[in-house]
């Protein structure tokens, strides 16, 4: 029989991390405290670290606020990006139909 992998809200990883980063408590002592993994706790600290100087997460699992905008605006970027592109094939077709037209 598989064992169902629990499910964390972004709060309590949060709550977690500022255990282990604000009062100094060991991962170990921490995990232990709120029934999780030790290493699950010691990614969560070492990837909330990597957001806080500026390595991005992998997508769509960000912890800060900060690195989830990042996220939601290059997603944003990019999709106006191909709208652009689109557009401007759309209107260079366009000018070549008129220009058949002229002819």
């Amino acid at each position: 029989m598989t064992k169902q992998r629990s499910k964390f809200t972004r709060e309590f990883k949060l709550e977690a991390i500022s255990a282990v980063i604000d009062e100094n408590r060991k991962i170990k002592e921490v995990a232990n405290s709120l029934n999780i993994g030790i290493s699950t706790l010691d990614n969560w600290v070492r990837k909330y670290r990597q957001e806080q100087q500026g390595i991005g997460p992998v997508k769509g699992n960000a912890l800060t606020d900060e690195q989830r905008e990042l996220q939601q605006l290059r997603k944003e970027n990019k999709r106006l990006r191909m709208e652009r592109d689109i557009l401007k094939k759309a209107s260079a077709l366009l000018a070549l139909d008129n220009l058949k037209d002229y002819r």
